[in-house]
């Protein structure tokens, strides 16, 4: 099976291309009586670039031009007998489907009769569900941050909620880190994460030409997993020289303070941000050549508001504050403590509080337990900013146009501060990154009714959280450490993606066939477990801590936790300790304070094929095929660790065993070794496809009234 993995791995190599960033227009050529007219020529020309592609209607009239770039068309029919018909203004959309039906007049071939706008285009081909966003939308819609990958928070199906709830973005019950997004036919997603609505490279609003969702019922073409299926498009030249400039401002005057804030008496963080860019495209070579380019640039000179746990000033002087069963308010201070408390005699830690007194005046008393902990309130500096620039260019390969290229290039430089843990401390981390990615292809006519799309690309996730932490650390239970703990990542993670698709037209079948190969490579370099800690949790101690309680204290029951961990800060008892031994796979040791390096590799292929078969001119059944071959991720540097016995058989061999009232010794002892066998098996996922998409055509009265002349679209995904 590897060898055959590695065999269709190749030969995708070898013939690469993609798909599903195209457009297909498909329709029936009538005379008027309805008849359908054959051998009708048909010429469409891109009425922006000058890109024209011919096609001829069969003996059932039938006419189809698939792997069409998005944009503006002109139609032109001819056939002898009859008028020459042009159809203008024919929108197509990234991955939708449409339909357009020609009408000939009897006459003279000289006379041509023009038509000025498209009827309605409704995907009346297959049975998915989606909706396109053209450009005009994209930057007249509002969107928080300008994210384009956020506006499939619009669709039916998508839940959305708000802030950073796991449930965002989820679709039609797909859970949210199951959509797939591309970017000129380059996979774009982010791999660490998952997370919805997010495109690893930036797309601006004034950059992309449209936006494409398939929320449910997807072609076998679509299908990587079972969420919504996000294609964007980025804006291409035309022979006309368009361009744009803009700059949005967002400030104080129209913000409001919190809550909290308000309360406490705490001034309104400071929200600047200031949003730039430009665009312009047009012609290199009229009708040959053609380029885009946009830059876009965000400062961030805001504040935020950060609340922080600290010791009350009593705490401080080494003075535990709790109620009495009565209520009343009772203290223990340091001779207390020493002779009452303290087991060993050696009272309150001169070092812990020493650390305590460093901590500033508390000023939020609605967080703490207004005895011994107490909360800080302070607005923070948060300044950042965001570059990003976007190439593009596409050239004909011949004057007939069969031959199609295009390059897109992306890149980013991000800087972004984190807030510091107090006032006058830098900041706890800083993130940094430079994602880039670029994407190439060509389209290539082979004859009127064979289409190859070729695809090429390659997304880079760059970035780095700097961290303040350098050394081991101890922290007091229930109050915020007085210097920052983060450590430093850095996650390197490139993205080739390789994708071919082949459309090919035979009478009522318009038949597409390929597939897409993804090589991943996801490299970290981690601080977090290169660092020991400790801190004072009385949770751990025997009895929880109840012996820090003595006979006679009368402690409230509502204070016994606060109380337990103000007695161990005081006296600077370290009860819990975490310390990370690191090693690699030949035994040898890694210095603390060492990061740990990984590079976790996956492999992934997919082919599919699918069928469009139009039974009749209104009726048509979508039906394929998709295979998902996706080994299991493993270590390319072999650091990891496998059991001897599979989990899943082990566990088998146990209940097994229950149920006959057996030990369970039977089933064997479970050992790890590095380089050992992957830690799930890998699935082959074949998925078939069955749809049917049928325009009823009403003529008159009712009929007409609620489904019009190839208006009303019914489609049922079967399988």
């Amino acid at each position: 099976m590897r060898s055959l993995q590695r065999l269709l791995v190749l030969a995708l190599l070898v013939c690469a291309a993609a798909f599903g960033q195209v457009a297909s227009l498909t329709g029936t050529v009538t005379d008027p009586a309805s008849a359908v007219v054959p051998n009708v020529d048909i010429t469409l020309t891109n009425s922006q670039t000058g890109l024209q592609r011919a096609a001829k209607s069969d003996g059932q009239g039938r006419y189809t031009i698939p792997d069409l770039p998005p944009g503006t068309y002109r139609l032109n029919a001819k056939a002898s007998g009859f008028s020459e018909a042009v159809v203008n203004n024919i929108q197509l959309q990234v991955n939708q489907p449409a339909t357009v039906q020609v009408k000939l007049e009897i006459g003279a071939t000289a006379t041509t009769v023009a038509v000025e706008a498209a009827g309605v285009q409704i995907n009346t081909v297959d049975a998915s569900l989606g909706n396109v966003i053209n450009s005009n939308a994209i930057v007249e819609l509002p969107s928080f941050a300008r994210n384009v990958a956020n506006l499939l928070s619009f669709q039916p199906g998508v839940s959305f909620f708000g802030g950073t709830d796991d449930r965002n973005g989820a679709v039609n019950g797909g859970r949210s880190d199951q959509s797939n997004i591309t970017l000129d036919g380059a996979d774009v997603n982010a791999q660490s994460n998952r997370a919805a609505f997010t495109s690893v490279l930036r797309v601006t609003p004034d950059s992309v030409e449209e936006f494409r969702t398939v929320t449910t019922n997807g072609t076998a073409d679509t299908g990587r997993g079972s969420g919504a299926d996000i294609t964007l498009i980025t804006k291409s030249g035309t022979n006309q020289i368009h361009g744009s400039a803009y700059e949005y401002r967002r400030g104080n005057e129209t913000a409001a303070n919190t809550f909290f804030n308000n309360r406490i008496g705490q001034a309104k963080p400071v929200l600047l941000i200031n949003l730039f860019g430009a665009s312009v495209g047009g012609p290199v070579k009229k009708n040959k050549a053609f380029f885009f380019l946009n830059y876009e640039g965000r400062r961030d000179a805001s504040a935020t508001s950060i609340n922080r746990n600290v010791p009350t000033e009593s705490l401080k002087q080494g003075i535990v504050t709790f109620h009495d069963a009565s209520g009343k308010l009772q203290t223990l201070d340091s001779a207390a403590l020493k002779s009452q408390v303290d087991p060993s005699g050696t009272g309150v830690s001169s070092a812990a509080l020493a650390v305590l007194k460093q901590y500033p005046v508390g000023n939020n008393s609605l967080l703490g337990d207004g005895l011994n902990f107490t909360g800080y309130t302070f607005n923070a500096p948060i300044h950042s900013k965001q570059d990003t620039y976007i190439a593009r260019m596409d050239y004909k390969l011949d004057e007939a146009g069969n031959h199609n290229l295009f390059w897109r290039g992306t890149l980013q430089n991000d800087h972004a501060a984190g807030t510091p843990q107090f006032p006058g401390l830098p900041p706890n981390s800083t993130t940094l990154a430079n994602n880039k990615g670029m994407a190439a292809g060509v389209t290539s006519v082979l004859k009127p009714t064979l289409v190859s799309t070729f695809r090429y690309g390659l997304t880079r996730q760059g970035g780095e959280t700097t961290g303040i932490r350098s050394s081991d650390v101890v922290t007091f239970r229930n109050i915020d450490p007085i210097v920052g703990t983060n450590t430093a990542l850095t996650r390197i993670v490139p993205v080739h993606s390789f994708s071919e698709d082949m459309a090919w037209s035979h009478g009522a079948h318009d038949v597409k066939f390929g597939g897409i190969g993804r090589l991943v490579s996801n490299q970290s370099t981690d601080y977090s477990k290169s660092y020991n800690s400790a801190t004072t949790n009385a949770s751990v101690l025997k009895g929880s801590g109840n012996d820090l309680i003595p006979a006679g204290l009368s402690l409230s029951s509502g204070d016994t936790t606060t109380y337990e961990y103000s007695v161990l800060a005081v006296l600077g008892i370290i009860t819990s300790a975490t310390a990370n031994y690191n090693n690699t796979v030949d035994g040898k040791i890694i210095p603390q304070g060492s990061p740990i390096f990984r590079n976790f590799v996956n492999k992934e292929l997919e082919l599919y094929a699918s069928d469009s078969w139009r039974i009749k001119h209104n009726l048509t059944l979508t039906y394929g095929l998709r295979l998902s071959i996706m080994p299991p991720v493993h270590e390319a540097n072999g650091q990891q660790l496998s059991s001897s016995i599979p989990i899943g058989q082990w566990l088998d061999s146990r209940g097994t065993l229950a149920d006959q009232g057996l030990s369970d010794q039977a089933a064997g002892v479970i050992s790890y070794a590095p380089n050992g066998r992957p830690y799930y098996p890998q699935h082959n996922n074949w998925q078939p496809r069955v749809g049917i998409a049928y325009s009823p055509k009403g003529t008159s009265g009712l009929s007409k009234f609620l489904f019009g002349q190839g208006k009303t679209s019914i489609r049922r995904y079967v399988l």
